[in-house]
């Protein structure tokens, strides 16, 4: 078959659909991933084709507060993708739920459509259920009708939408879900942890994120403050953020690969995006949550409820109240166990390849 996988131009958008195209890839399809040209580079080193469309992060004028955000971005990935669709006719377009180019070339190339999930389904979207557009179906529907085609809204919710999420954290489901393990992109050829890594002190490690769209230095700094209190080492990932420098116990990165740092952690402090926060879970780790934005607050009450995790509001971070969260989170073994029976439950969901063989 030819493939062709859609994803806006993010980070942890273009991150969760790689395992499945390296899958599909591996089982023999042609495959082609669009997304904006600033992500490009990471698909190709990922070993896949990409396909430069649209704005990138930047041009946009994101970060997305809004549904809509997507939608205008989408007109402009459409001018790019349908003649490019047009001449690789696919017999399968994936895009990821916010993706909203994706359907447009799926319909318009007469290719059957999988949606692809990035979360906690319905979390912060008003969709209802897991599956689920909610609110969303009539936005879809008028971006249809711009690009001649009808009832997008009602294709879309018929196709397959493949759930990264846990039953054990997923809201009620629709018919057409179908279990997907959610997965780390693997990392490149060339990708390692720093040697400053092997270095640091103490037996335990702390992973601290903010992501790379919604976070600030001013949490991101609060956070670090409280943590390096501990006997613990801090590894932190900063997109690009500007700190002052740190005791020997800590680490500070704009980027590392979370396939290779996850395993080496015993907790992780984010502000609960899908991408690491189902990461975390898939290697059993507790999590301290600081919700920023978007769905971030409703995955950080999912993980609280489901006992894996605690977490601050934005009101809420202080370095102290950040060190006395993830010394709990740390001392109370009933959050690592909780976190080690939702990571039993990722690893029974079917991996890519076997959604491949579905597919």
């Amino acid at each position: 078959m030819r493939i062709l996988f859609t994803a806006c131009p993010m980070v942890g958008h273009v991150n969760t659909l790689l395992p499945l195209a390296l899958a599909a890839q591996r089982a023999g399809h042609t495959v082609a991933v669009a997304t904006g040209g600033d992500q490009a580079a990471r698909v190709e080193r990922a070993g896949l084709s990409a396909w430069p469309v649209g704005p990138t992060f930047a041009e946009a004028g994101w970060p997305p507060r809004s549904p809509m955000a997507f939608i205008d971005t989408a007109d402009k990935r459409v001018v790019d993708l349908l003649p490019r669709a047009e001449r690789f006719r696919p017999d399968v377009v994936v895009f990821e739920e916010t993706e909203v180019a994706g359907p447009i070339a799926a319909v318009r190339s007469g290719a059957r459509m999988v949606r692809h999930g990035l979360g906690i389904a319905a979390a912060g979207t008003g969709y209802g259920t897991e599956g689920g557009l909610g609110a969303f179906a009539p936005i879809l529907d008028d971006f249809g009708t711009r690009w001649q085609v009808a009832d997008l809204a009602t294709q879309v919710q018929a196709a397959p939408f493949l759930s990264i999420c846990p039953p054990s954290l997923a809201p009620p489901s629709r018919p057409t879900v179908r279990r997907l393990r959610p997965a780390l992109s693997p990392p490149a050829p060339d990708d390692a942890l720093p040697p400053a890594f092997a270095a640091l002190p103490h037996a335990r490690t702390v992973h601290l994120t903010l992501g790379t769209v919604f976070g600030t230095t001013a949490v991101l700094a609060a956070a670090l403050a409280g943590l390096r209190e501990l006997p613990v080492n801090v590894v932190v990932t900063t997109s690009g953020a500007t700190l002052p420098p740190q005791p020997a116990n800590v680490l500070l990165a704009r980027y590392l690969p979370h396939a290779l740092l996850l395993p080496r952690c015993d907790l992780v402090v984010s502000q609960g995006g899908a991408g690491i926060l189902f990461g975390a879970l898939a290697h059993g780790l507790p999590q301290l949550v600081l919700p920023q934005a978007a769905d971030q607050p409703a995955n950080a009450l999912a993980v609280e409820r489901a006992g894996a995790g605690l977490a601050l509001g934005p009101d809420a971070v202080t370095a102290e109240r950040v060190r006395d969260a993830a010394e709990r989170l740390l001392a109370e073994p009933g959050f690592a166990a909780r976190a080690a029976e939702i990571r039993a439950e990722i690893a029974a969901m079917p991996d890519a390849d076997a959604v491949v063989g579905a597919l």
